[in-house]
C-alpha cells in the first residue's frame, strides 16, 4: 500500500518546530503518534512534490487548533480532524495547552477520495466515523500489543479504509457527482471492514444494519446481486491478499483460512473452487520460488 514511514519524515514535514511523538505505533505502511504540546505551539505542514513517496496526515486534538491553510483560515474545535494533504501548505497553532494523536499514510492509499472537482477539506467536523478513527488511534497508543503479521495487516486497512472514509464524508455535497450515502454503499463497507471475521454473515450484517434479514437481500436483489455472495468474494479476495503477499508465507493454509474469514482449510478451498481459481496451496506455490 506504498513505502513505509518513519517519524523523521513526519516532523520533516511538520518543520523544525515540532516535537518528537510520546508514543509511536507502526503498522506496515502506516504510523500512529501522540503528541503533548504548549499553548502557542506550531506546525508548519509543506506540500511535497508529486510522486509515490508523498504522505498525508489526520490529526485529532483535545484544544481547538487555528488551522491556516491554502483554503483559507478555519478553527478546528475539539473533536474535529485536521487533514495534512500532501500537495498544500498548511499551518496549526495551539489555543492551549493540550495533546493530539495523528495517522500518517501513503496518499497513493487516499487519493482516490479526491478528483480534479472534488477534494476534501482542511478540517473535518466530528462524525461518528472521524470521532471512531481519533478513538482508534488512542487506543492503539494508549495499549500496545505484540502484532502478528496479520494483525498488522488488519490494522493497516482498517485505518486506511476509516481514513478514506473520513474524508468521502468531508467532500462538498453540493459538487456535482458527489458519492451519494446509500444503504447498500453502507453494508458493503461494514462487509468490507468486518469479512475477516468468520462468525460475520448475513443476519449479523442486517442487525447492524437495522434493518431485517429479508429487507437486506431484497435491497441487494435490485442490484442483482446477494449480500452471502459479496461478502464470500470479500474473503476470496482477502485470502488471495495474503496468499500474494510474501509477508504471510508463515502463515499456513488453515491460518489463511481462519483469518480470511473462512474459518477452515475445505471452506478456503470451496470458496476458491466456485470462483474457478487455482487451489490456495497451489496458488501459493506457483507465486514461491523454487528453492
Amino acid at each position: 500500500m506504498g513505502n513505509l514511514i518513519d517519524v523523521a519524515a513526519v516532523m520533516r514535514q511538520l518543520g523544525p518546530g515540532s516535537e518528537k511523538p510520546e508514543a509511536v505505533c507502526r503498522h506496515r505502511s502506516t504510523l500512529a503518534t501522540s503528541y503533548t504540546f504548549d499553548e502557542g505551539a506550531r506546525w508548519s505542514w509543506r506540500r511535497q512534490p508529486t510522486g509515490r513517496d508523498a504522505l498525508a496526515g489526520l490529526v485529532f486534538v483535545d484544544v481547538p487548533v487555528t488551522v491556516d491553510g491554502d483554503l483559507g483560515e478555519e478553527r478546528a474545535e475539539v473533536g474535529s480532524a485536521v487533514f495534512l494533504h500532501p500537495h498544500r501548505d498548511l499551518h496549526l497553532s495551539a489555543q492551549a495547552r493540550g495533546k493530539a494523536v495523528g495517522v500518517w499514510l501513503p496518499w497513493d492509499s487516499l487519493l482516490e477520495v479526491e478528483t480534479g472537482v472534488q477534494s476534501p477539506r482542511q478540517v473535518l467536523t466530528p462524525t461518528p466515523l472521524t470521532v471512531g478513527l481519533g478513538a482508534f488511534l488512542t487506543s492503539l497508543l494508549v495499549q500496545p500489543s505484540d502484532a502478528t503479521p496479520y494483525t498488522d495487516y488488519l490494522v493497516e486497512r482498517v485505518l486506511a479504509e476509516m481514513a478514506f472514509g473520513a474524508l468521502l464524508e468531508s467532500v462538498p455535497k453540493n459538487v456535482a457527482g458527489a458519492r451519494e450515502d446509500r444503504p447498500i454503499d453502507r453494508a458493503r463497507s461494514l462487509m468490507l471492514m468486518r469479512r475477516a471475521e468468520g462468525e460475520f454473515g448475513v443476519a449479523e450484517l442486517a442487525q447492524e444494519m437495522h434493518m431485517s434479514t429479508r429487507h437486506l437481500q431484497r435491497m441487494f436483489a435490485a442490484e442483482n446481486s446477494a449480500p452471502a455472495d459479496e461478502l464470500r468474494g470479500m474473503r476470496i479476495d482477502l485470502a488471495n491478499e495474503l496468499l500474494g503477499d510474501p509477508a504471510y508465507d508463515s502463515l499456513s493454509i488453515s491460518e489463511i483460512a481462519m483469518h480470511a474469514g473462512l474459518r477452515t482449510p475445505s471452506a478456503l478451498r470451496r470458496a476458491f473452487a466456485g470462483r474457478g481459481l487455482p487451489l490456495p496451496a497451489r496458488a501459493r506455490s506457483e507465486r514461491m520460488p523454487v528453492g
